[in-house]
């Protein structure tokens, strides 16, 4: 059961009177030249894309709920480029050549979204103002274990070593973590990424549609049921609970929700859900760790914790905590319902720090996990699917938890290939479907 319900969804707090959460009322076109699946970041970034690449295809985008209410509009807000890859295994894997592109690719992306978002956005606080936020410490990643240490420092080494970035990365000693986090159980050290920003990234999402929806259909509360092939012009067609809309190509950028629509990839990409509270800061803090001082993003205890503070509405933004329970919610995809020994970690850890720690809100989001390589998948699926049942079909999904860096050169790439022109030279070859890294994926739904 896919659990997009949109009356009982956990309020999240990127969500609170957002634009583009009610039912779209304009009926569906019958025909559209390309039909992407999937209202968030990725698709979004993609419909932009075409507008740009190629302005005279006529593009329709489906999402089952409001815009932006899968994982951009639950997560964290943090962008930084390169934080949860472990690259001691990325340059062991693909080399150190490619390792560069894929860590320039993250920076690359970091730095056009901001350029987007400074044409497009909003600097008045509404709901086309992502407030986004370059910090002066950029993201921690602390070490909170010797065990923890020992594993994360090849990969720490190999990062810093990378080309042209290597500046922007640090290895810090346990006496410079807790200098910068006032954080005294931080003993072991950690890692460095200037380069980070804090953002509202749902309404980036709006940005994206606000630029495009002149061009674009946009078909909210539109959920997909099934895609058909049939033998003609338009080759697919798309059930939906609104009608039918026959496409010539069809774009997947449904993440976690991927399984649904193609089976195929239920091995390879799974959801994992994740838990996030937002925290109003008081004016005046009485705490020996004022969270109005934090001008870094803390990722500690292996990613499973990351915290940042928000000036523009002086609230703390505290998720994860996934790995107190049994599960650790992988394979779970419900984000109706919160998980209460989470919850209860989520606050106590906030306490240990020192915080605020009574949430005014609290939500789930469902990420997209790609579990065999960690990277998206993104690309024609032809060669997966066979070329009668993949031809015109395509994806963008499984960003792992690591999305803001990647999903909008993504959403390029993928504009490119549905427009049949070539990919930019910085894109990075592991992230497409049919790359020889993957070849296993074809062997094994051949199987299936």
């Amino acid at each position: 059961m896919v659990h997009l319900n949109p009356s009982c969804n956990t309020h999240s707090h990127w969500l609170h009177n957002a634009p583009y959460q009610q039912p779209t009322t304009t009926p569906l076109p019958t025909k559209a030249d390309i039909v992407i699946i999937g209202g968030g970041i990725t698709g979004l970034s993609t419909a932009y894309w075409l507008t740009k690449l190629n302005p005279t295809q006529s593009v329709v985008v489906l999402e089952a709920r409001g815009l932006s209410s899968g994982a951009t509009g639950r997560n964290g807000g943090i962008i930084c480029p390169g934080l949860n890859d472990n690259f001691d295994h990325i340059v062991q894997k693909y080399g150190e050549k490619e390792a560069e592109r894929l860590v320039d690719f993250d920076y690359r992306n970091v730095d056009m979204l901001a350029q987007f978002l400074e044409e497009h956005g909003d600097k008045d606080n509404g709901s086309f103002d992502p407030q986004i936020t370059w910090l002066k410490h950029g993201t921690v990643c602390a070490w909170t274990s010797e065990q923890e240490a020992y594993e994360a420092l090849p990969g720490a080494i190999k990062l810093k070593q990378l080309r042209p970035h290597e500046d922007d990365i640090e290895i810090l000693s346990p006496e410079r973590v807790q200098e910068i986090t006032g954080q005294k159980v931080f003993k072991y050290g950690g890692l460095q990424i200037k380069h980070t920003a804090i953002a509202w990234a749902a309404r980036i999402v709006y940005c994206l549609a606000r630029a495009v929806e002149d061009k674009v259909h946009l078909a909210t509360f539109t959920s997909v049921q099934e895609v058909r092939q049939q033998s003609k012009e338009y080759r697919h067609q798309i059930i939906t609970n609104r009608g039918i809309i026959e496409a010539k190509k069809v774009a997947y950028c449904t993440n976690a929700w991927t399984k649904y629509l193609l089976p195929t990839f239920q091995r390879h990409l799974v959801p994992i859900r994740n838990q996030v509270v937002s925290v109003p800061v008081p004016p005046v803090s009485k705490t020996e760790n004022d969270a109005a001082k934090m001008d870094y993003v803390l990722s500690a205890n292996r990613g499973f914790q990351y915290l940042s503070y928000r000036p523009y509405d002086q609230t703390l933004i505290f998720g994860g905590c996934r790995n107190t329970t049994a599960g650790w919610m992988v394979y779970e995809d419900d984000d109706s319902t919160l998980n209460q020994t989470v919850s209860c970690h989520l606050r106590g850890q906030l306490e240990d720090y020192g915080f605020p720690h009574f949430p005014e809100r609290e939500w789930v989001g469902t990420m997209g996990f790609s579990i065999q390589d960690g990277l998206p998948f993104v690309g024609d699926l032809t060669r997966l699917l066979g070329k009668e049942k993949g031809s015109g079909q395509y994806i963008a999904a499984g960003f792992s938890g690591h999305g803001m860096p990647r999903t909008f050169l993504c959403g390029r790439g993928l504009a490119q290939l549905l427009s049949d022109q070539s990919l930019d030279s910085y894109f990075p070859e592991p992230f497409l479907v049919d790359h020889s890294s993957r070849h296993y994926l074809f062997e094994q739904s051949s199987k299936l």
